[in-house]
């Protein structure tokens, strides 16, 4: 990862922020919902390539 987990995580809140604000409606957090979960399906997909030992000595 090119930037740290903790700035990873500031900035994509900052960016759901900047896109979700009081004028939303819901057909933008049910869009905005829907890419989150595309997102982490890829994720979960990519993560396959890990083995269980690996998995399990991670420390979040």
């Amino acid at each position: 990862m090119t930037v740290s987990k903790y700035q990873f995580r500031h900035e994509l809140r900052q960016l759901i922020e900047k896109h979700i604000g009081s004028s939303s409606t819901f057909e933008d957090y049910v869009l905005i919902t829907g890419e989150l979960e595309e997102a982490k399906d890829r994720l979960d997909l990519a993560a396959e390539k890990f083995s269980d030992e690996e998995v399990d000595a991670c420390e979040l």
